[in-house]
């Protein structure tokens, strides 16, 4: 009778284990070596001198790095509102309005990225350069006089940004709006309500937890971006992800290269703890 018993148990544990193995040893693990890294000693050149040591992260309150972090989080917080602030209104008009085409633009949404992430950074490049398609065309429409400097500015880093992000703000909006019952949306026509009464009483509220989701989709993997800002910005303004980067092959200097990382770490578990909270709350009071 307990073998019978233990037989679910033993083939959940069985079905389970490939993908345990798979977490532990491309997830927690490497998550562990840094954290230890971070923990651990420098000898003169650069190698890690096992220890338990908390100055690495003492050396991060020093004033030097307080602006890098701020600058990460402003250029996350930035590109976040931009990307909700467009993929909004694409979500809707996808949703409510594209009908039968719907699946034919959300797969072309996902089209560019199945080509190498940095051939379509440097792509923007060659768009954004002084010889580019951008200032070609804006000086055949007789707009400028001379090619704009547009790479190494903070406008290129927050193109590339918006262009690498926004579908992983578009698709969680989409896929809180698409479920919404559009018989309350012609009830609330009826009852005399104007079409921005209804989408801030009913459309909004109810796709509030896909605008979470995707403000988590793009904040946290925007605060460690780092080939955006180095060939759209040229590295002129450093973030976090460069200043890892930096620290690990440039200084050699891994500890503090891997605090840096268990920082933002921190920061980005603390950001989901925070959606998973806010997230309950809505749906509480949704139902």
């Amino acid at each position: 009778m307990d073998a019978i018993r233990r037989r679910p148990f033993l083939v959940t544990l069985l079905l389970l284990s490939p993908a345990t193995v798979l977490m532990v040893a491309f997830l927690i693990a490497p998550m562990l070596i840094v954290i230890a890294d971070s923990l651990s000693g420098r000898d003169a050149y650069g190698g890690i001198v096992p220890g338990f040591s908390l100055a690495s992260y003492a050396e991060l309150l020093q004033p030097i790095y307080i602006p890098i972090f701020w600058n990460s989080l402003q250029l996350a917080a930035v590109n976040t509102l931009l990307c909700l602030a467009i993929a909004y209104p694409v979500a809707c008009f996808i949703s409510f309005r594209a009908g039968r085409w719907a699946p034919i633009l959300l797969v072309l949404m996902l089209v560019p990225f199945w080509i190498d992430f940095l051939i379509r950074i440097s792509a923007w490049v060659v768009l954004l350069g002084r010889n580019g398609l951008i200032n070609a065309g804006l000086s055949w429409l007789g707009i400028i006089d001379e090619p704009l400097r547009m790479l190494g500015s903070y406008g290129a880093v927050l193109v590339g940004m918006l262009y690498a992000f926004l579908p992983a703000a578009v698709f969680p909006i989409y896929a809180a709006l698409n479920p919404i019952d559009r018989t309350w949306l012609e009830a609330a026509r009826d009852l005399g309500a104007s079409p921005t009464e209804s989408f801030w009483r009913i459309t909004f509220p109810l796709s509030l937890p896909g605008v979470m989701a995707a403000v988590l989709f793009v904040f946290v993997p925007s605060m460690g971006v780092f080939a955006i800002p180095v060939l759209l910005g040229g590295g002129k303004s450093i973030i976090i992800g460069n200043l890892i980067v930096q620290l690990f092959l440039d200084f050699r200097n891994v500890p503090l290269g891997s605090a840096v990382a268990v920082v933002l770490l921190v920061f980005s578990s603390i950001a989901i703890l925070l959606y998973m909270r806010l997230l309950r709350r809505v749906e509480a009071q949704r139902a």
